[in-house]
């Protein structure tokens, strides 16, 4: 993992392109409300944004 849970949360509440997907293998959330990165329709296996914005987001946090 490239980044913490944590921090993927953070960064998919505050990204406008969030988009849940129940179809992403690299969720580990615990509660099926939970927003990350990790299951959003724009992260890709290799754990990068597809839209490049995760890490604009993150330098802002």
């Amino acid at each position: 993992m490239r980044s913490s849970k944590q921090t993927y949360e953070n960064v998919a509440q505050r990204c406008s392109s969030y988009a849940k997907t129940t179809d992403n293998e690299l969720s580990n959330c615990v509660d099926s409300d939970c927003t990350s990165c990790l299951n959003c329709a724009h992260f890709a296996q290799d754990e990068h944004c597809v839209l490049d914005l995760y890490d604009s987001i993150a330098n802002r946090l």
